[in-house]
């Protein structure tokens, strides 16, 4: 559970093309966006880096930065 409950998609005005980089590149919308729609600027700049590490013409196959990123989670304990 996380100490600052994410806040319902939309609720700051102006997010919706962060939010759909998060869709494209993850197939939905993290948690931590929705809780960062508080600090707008931070949201944008990590829906930005997010495209780029997931952007599938990469040298890396998105099949396997799936699979680093899954063993990555796994061994901190992260459910994600």
């Amino acid at each position: 559970m996380s100490r600052i409950a994410p806040l319902p998609m939309g609720s700051i005005p102006g997010l919706e093309d962060s939010f759909e980089r998060y869709r494209k590149a993850l197939g939905f919308v993290p948690n931590s966006a929705l809780i960062l729609q508080r600090k707008p600027a931070i949201l944008r700049a990590l829906a930005e880096l997010a495209s780029a590490i997931w952007a599938p013409d990469g040298e890396v196959t998105v099949a396997f930065k799936r699979l680093v990123a899954y063993m990555a989670s796994k061994a901190h304990g992260c459910n994600y």
